[in-house]
């Protein structure tokens, strides 16, 4: 796979560990006790995609079996589900967001995060070649797709601010799981999209269908904080007892990576992805897949790892925002205590 330059020494990354309280000795001794729990249960964020292809890569090549361990991997039935249903401890992992567990930990539900999937924070609006949006200020007077979900609506205040407007100066419609077919079918002039996903593919029927290609308006460009895009979140009780589990999850997802990315497994699993979501082609799925390529490591070449800084920022952005009004220790949002040594 391809990696990023290791930029700190072994001691810097000691040092690093300490900067975010995370005792050394835990750390390293975490995936050398036996798994506590043998089965687990994954809430993933949609149905099968590329993001999800490691954990398939790795229950095939047998590598959480290798570590004592039994994964399922289910997919939610609405968008609510993943952070639901960890905090009621239905589920011992979610695949979940960063303003999701700050909004959860601010109404009680005691949720942690124990590593990050993706790092890279790559949601934005997509427009429409022909509706001549380069900024957000061209967003005016114009409708937008964009879900209820409360993050997605922060984001949207976020960028509207940046264009100095408001949400009186534009109009606002849900489109659904239909992005794509509201931005072709010009339901709207632009909306929430995931570059490497509802962009990319709106980008490619609109080459094919001889349109002008749509524009990207990146909300980390634009106000919003670059934290993390995804995460792995475990209800905090569960994780405080089952810290070897957790370790032994994580060091098998990353050979699943490893694989799924460096070795080229993506070719074979996603055959079976695109069985079960046949909403992309199998092409889109392969395009998904080596677009995510390098966002599962931070800028040092470390999987999991979480820093305290990033959680601050995008605290100050949610309070600003309104999505939570009570400020926490940000080291309460994550724990690094679990992640393997290499």
């Amino acid at each position: 796979m391809r990696g990023f330059h290791r930029l700190l020494s072994a001691t810097a990354l000691a040092a690093a560990a300490l900067v975010v309280a995370v005792p050394p000795a835990a750390a390293q001794d975490a995936c050398e006790k036996p798994a506590e729990t043998k089965s687990i249960t994954v809430m993933a964020d949609w149905i099968p995609w590329s993001n999800q292809g490691p954990m398939f890569t790795a229950i095939n090549k047998g590598y959480y079996q290798a570590e004592g361990i039994e994964v399922k991997v289910i997919s939610p039935a609405n968008p609510a589900d993943p952070i639901k249903l960890v905090a009621r401890e239905r589920v011992q992992f979610s695949m979940t967001y960063v303003p999701e567990v700050m909004l959860s930990r601010e109404t009680g539900i005691p949720v942690v995060s124990a590593a990050v999937a993706l790092y890279k924070l790559s949601s934005g609006l997509t427009a429409m070649g022909d509706e001549n949006i380069k900024k957000p200020a061209d967003l005016k007077g114009k409708i937008l797709g964009v879900g209820p979900k409360q993050d997605a609506q922060a984001f949207l205040d976020t960028i509207l601010e940046a264009g100095g407007l408001t949400r009186k100066d534009v109009q606002i419609v849900d489109p659904g799981f239909g992005h794509i077919s509201y931005l072709m079918t010009k339901k709207v002039a632009a909306a929430h999209t995931l570059e490497y996903a509802e962009h990319m593919i709106t980008s490619e029927l609109a080459k094919k269908e001889g349109k002008a290609l749509p524009t990207f308006l990146r909300y980390s460009d634009f106000g919003v904080p670059k934290f993390y895009y995804q995460l792995y979140v475990a209800p905090e009780r569960w994780i405080t007892k089952n810290g070897a589990t957790t370790c032994r999850f994580l060091r098998a997802t990353q050979k699943g990576i490893e694989d799924y990315f460096g070795k080229q497994e993506w070719k074979e699993t996603n055959k079976w992805v695109h069985s079960k979501n046949e909403i992309f082609t199998l092409d889109q799925h392969n395009g998904m897949a080596q677009a995510i390529a390098t966002h599962w490591q931070d800028p040092d070449g470390k999987y999991w790892v979480q820093k305290e800084a990033v959680w601050k920022e995008a605290q100050e952005w949610a309070i600003k925002r309104k999505l939570i009004t009570i400020p926490e220790d940000p080291k309460k949002y994550f724990t690094n205590r679990y992640v393997p040594k290499s």
